[in-house]
């Protein structure tokens, strides 16, 4: 069933949480869940070879630009969904690897999260709960650390199991700056200790 496509999107707007079923810039079928972060726009977009209509909607963590092509979803007129979901419930803990952490990629540094210790098989449960603001270190290595302390709590990869949660609005500063205190300045590699 073909829908015009302006109005797969009627009463959608920039800052909703959604879940949309589309293509990615590849033309591969994937799920995104997380804001709308710009408004919904029509685009000539690849479908099974040759150029079609679409509606390209950009979905990710709040903060994210939707220039960022992993958070584009294409619905086209007889493809694609996309539905409004409840917002990530602040303080509800999940174990997983970081990069399954929505916003933590390495052109963010201020992605903020409820950090609750290790995770794996023998950390069945979080052991703290500290907000920290997650930092890429360029060598492949982030940096969860309390901008408000100078205190890094843990230098771990994106394969790595970690306890989280989402924290609640108004936690911690909107703009951290980066371990040191500066802008920029971001450690190079594992600090000993942690």
């Amino acid at each position: 069933m073909k829908t015009e496509l302006p109005k797969l999107v009627d009463g959608f707007s920039a800052g909703d949480h959604v879940t949309t079923t589309g293509s990615d810039t590849r033309g591969h079928e994937v799920t995104r869940t997380g804001y709308l972060l710009a408004e919904p726009k029509l685009v000539n977009a690849r479908r099974d070879g040759s150029s079609a209509k679409g509606l390209r909607l950009c979905v990710g963590a709040k903060g994210t630009d939707p220039s960022e092509r992993s958070t584009w979803t294409t619905l086209f007129s007889d493809a694609g969904s996309v539905e409004r979901t409840p917002e990530p419930e602040p303080g509800k803990w999940s174990m997983t690897a970081l990069r399954s952490v929505p916003g933590v990629k390495a052109s963010s540094h201020s992605t903020r999260i409820l950090y609750g210790g290790k995770g794996g098989a023998r950390f069945t449960e979080p052991t703290q709960a500290t907000p920290v603001t997650v930092t890429y270190t360029d060598e492949g290595y982030y940096v969860l650390w309390d901008p408000d302390t100078d205190t890094t709590h843990a230098v771990i990869t994106l394969a790595t199991k970690i306890w989280w949660a989402h924290l609640s609005r108004g936690s911690g500063p909107d703009v951290p700056l980066a371990p040191g205190g500066s802008k920029g300045e971001v450690p190079a590699g594992p600090v000993s200790g942690s």
